[in-house]
């Protein structure tokens, strides 16, 4: 396994070439890793200093304005040109890159830049809002508060695209357990060690881990209007309620223990149940959003549905944040999500469609006038506005990012549809699906559950057994059959 170190200031365009080589290299070989360290242009001479006097590379002066690249193992590779020509190029047999004067590498730079001045102004604001979110992160690991999944994980090309296939024989029975337990719009009431801390504008939203996490740590953002902190004399009072029939008496709790925060209650988002106009998502939710994007890092989803049944945890209803790095390969990959190289490569075209994806969808960048907080929140919210108009209908899932927006619009059926048994049997994927990590419970590979190598009836990919079987309507055992469902094994 090969491991290299790529350092440079953030600013510059061949530290920017050298980036995009790695990711490149990372794309087609996945067991070969890169640690980026980017730096300020203020801070790059002491830090280029620092490591050649920790590695004896003696042959580069204290001005040396870099890249460097060297292995793990304190090996050196030399600057930008060495590196993506002797081992992109001619060790790993990457296709030669545009030339560091390409606009591409220029635009980078300047994003570069801006993430940099970005972490740097909150560093000197105290603890960052990254520190704090791995603080409790820790915390809850500690508490057993969170519920992780193992998972099986495989790396695919498709059309270009790199997507990864995370796998789970648990994810079925926790989704069948969430909808048993809050199908009705019921609230969900975490243990308050789950909370991290109030966000966004004038303290509207709170960052709370979500408590059966996808990836490490997790983020949910929740306006402060749908929360509420249930107190231990709440919860005697509720649990003396319920067994006053037996004539059961409530033990005292002292003062100071009845007023501690015992649940955090979160109510599930209206918008499924609301009007549209009123319950949408709104320039608050995304300057929140992006106080954690900026800060964290990462993707953030949302999956607004109108109608239909509930299938997810109420804190899976409202924005959710799955920081980098979203892959298998972890930190040590250049790459922050599958589909970043390809995203990229189709914004640079101009384009708004990504060829790998064969359903509806639309991708908007993100384009801050200046790089503060507020002109991200207002470049996003007018983003997310974009991508609605182009289509009709009322639901959909996005998935964006500091740089761009992706939305899919959805069709939920109607609950009384045979559509819906397919529905509650194979639930939409997670809308981090939109960045190339396709996150699926494991569905069994025999009949009945799923038939049909080549699709089922018509080219479909899901069915039911009427149509399969040809069971006319208003016949006994209709009525059966047609929930009944069938899934193409091109699926698994």
């Amino acid at each position: 396994m090969s491991s290299f170190v790529i350092a440079g200031k953030a600013d510059d365009p061949s530290y920017a070439r050298a980036e995009y080589a790695a990711k490149q290299v990372q794309a087609i070989v996945p067991n070969v890793f890169f640690r980026l360290e980017m730096k300020h242009p203020d801070h790059w001479k002491e830090f280029i200093n620092s490591i050649c006097k920790l590695y004896d590379f003696s042959s580069y002066s204290d001005d040396f304005g870099g890249p460097l690249v060297w292995t793990l193992e304190g090996d050196l590779v030399g600057g930008s040109a060495d590196f993506v020509h002797n081992v992109c190029i001619h060790r790993f047999g990457m296709k030669d890159p545009p030339a560091v004067t390409d606009p591409l590498f220029k635009q980078i730079a300047s994003d570069n830049l801006k993430q940099v001045k970005l972490q740097l102004q909150r560093e000197q604001s105290g603890p960052s809002l990254a520190e704090r979110c791995d603080t409790a992160n820790a915390k809850a690991k500690v508490s057993n508060l969170l519920s992780s999944m193992s998972f099986d994980k495989r790396q695919l090309i498709h059309q270009g695209g790199t997507f990864e296939v995370w796998t789970s024989d648990q994810l079925a029975e926790r989704q069948d357990e969430v909808r048993g337990a809050y199908a009705d719009g019921q609230a969900a009431r975490l243990e308050p060690g789950l909370r991290v801390c109030k966000v966004g504008q004038e303290d509207s939203h709170i960052i709370v881990l979500h408590p059966m996490p996808l990836v490490e740590k997790q983020l949910v953002l929740v306006p402060l209007r749908q929360t509420a902190d249930i107190t231990f004399k709440q919860l005697a009072e509720e649990e003396a309620a319920k067994q006053a029939e037996d004539a059961v008496v409530a033990p005292e709790l002292p003062e100071d223990e009845a007023a501690k925060v015992a649940k955090l209650e979160i109510h599930p988002h209206k918008f499924r149940t609301g009007p549209i106009r009123d319950e949408d998502l709104s320039h608050l939710d995304f300057v929140a959003a992006m106080d954690i994007l900026l800060n964290v890092g990462g993707v953030a989803t949302w999956t607004g549905l109108k109608g239909s049944s509930e299938y997810r945890h109420p804190v899976e209803t409202y924005i959710q944040v799955l920081p980098f790095p979203l892959n298998s390969a972890g930190a040590d990959s250049p790459l922050q999500y599958p589909l970043e190289l390809y995203i990229e490569r189709v914004l640079h075209e101009g384009k708004t469609k990504l060829p790998v994806f064969p359903f509806q969808h639309y991708l908007v960048p993100v384009s801050p006038e200046k790089p503060d907080l507020q002109d991200y929140a207002k470049a996003v919210t007018t983003a997310y506005e974009k991508a609605k108009a182009h289509f009709d209908g009322s639901s959909w899932a996005i998935a964006f990012t500091t740089s761009w927006l992706l939305i899919m619009p959805m069709q939920p059926p109607d609950v009384d549809s045979p559509h819906h048994e397919a529905w509650l049997k194979l639930p939409p994927p997670h809308p981090c699906s939109l960045c190339g990590l396709l996150i699926s419970m494991k569905v069994p590979s025999g009949f009945p559950e799923t038939a049909g190598v080549m699709g089922l009836s018509n080219g479909k990919l899901v069915s039911t057994r009427a149509e399969e079987e040809g069971i006319p309507e208003g016949s006994p055992e209709f009525d059966v059959a047609i929930r009944d469902v069938r899934i193409c094994s091109q699926l698994l």
